[in-house]
């Protein structure tokens, strides 16, 4: 990536849509993180809980609402890459949506996956997206390196992150980032399964 920002955001109780335009050399990311976001997009229209997730590639509108009485709260991603725009997946727009309860959990012995998508889009040549609940005192992997940079967001439980020869503590609301090649792992530390997603970018 040549840029990447990470925020979290708030919506309260509106009557009107929000428009969000993507800018023609970035995409936008959006995580659900607690309430209801009503999103149109193109053509489709959904509600989405959390854990679900907006893809909207460059140039591309969004319109949101929340029309429930408590705030809906999510993360959005902002990056650009250094390639530039890959215009051939522009003319075939790659924005989508995913409904947490729309994914399907499939259970291993150290906890369980939902696997989001693994696609080309404008801006990456591979964009992967999981979710792991991992199970209490447990490794996800044994501290390994890949080729792609990837970013870990907490949504419960507590871990521990090896990022080199260095180790950081996380929680709800955590990110963890890790460049190219470098050596990583995680493991939960707390009393309880942890659950976060996963996000690989090339």
């Amino acid at each position: 990536m040549e840029w990447l920002q990470m925020n979290a955001g708030k919506i309260k109780r509106s009557t009107t849509k929000i428009k969000v335009t993507a800018p023609e050399n970035e995409e936008y990311l959006y995580i659900i993180k607690k309430g209801t976001l009503n999103v149109s997009m193109n053509d489709s229209s959904a509600s989405l809980v959390p854990g679900s997730m907006i893809l909207v590639t460059p140039g591309k509108n969004l319109f949101i609402q929340n029309n429930n009485s408590a705030p809906c709260e999510y993360y959005v991603m902002k990056y650009r890459n250094k390639a530039g725009v890959d215009k051939e997946n522009v003319e075939k727009d790659r924005s989508f949506m995913r409904d947490w309860n729309k994914i399907e959990f499939k259970p291993h012995d150290k906890g369980g996956v939902r696997n989001y998508f693994e696609t080309a889009t404008v801006m990456c040549k591979r964009l992967e997206m999981h979710v792991t609940t991992l199970n209490a005192g447990l490794k996800s992997h044994d501290p390994h390196r890949h080729a792609a940079e990837e970013i870990i967001l907490m949504m419960d439980g507590r871990t521990e992150m090896q990022i080199g020869e260095n180790f950081y503590k996380g929680r709800e609301g955590s990110v963890f980032f890790m460049n190219s090649n470098v050596l990583h792992g995680i493991k939960n530390e707390g009393p309880t399964p942890c659950t976060y997603f996963a996000f690989q970018f090339e």
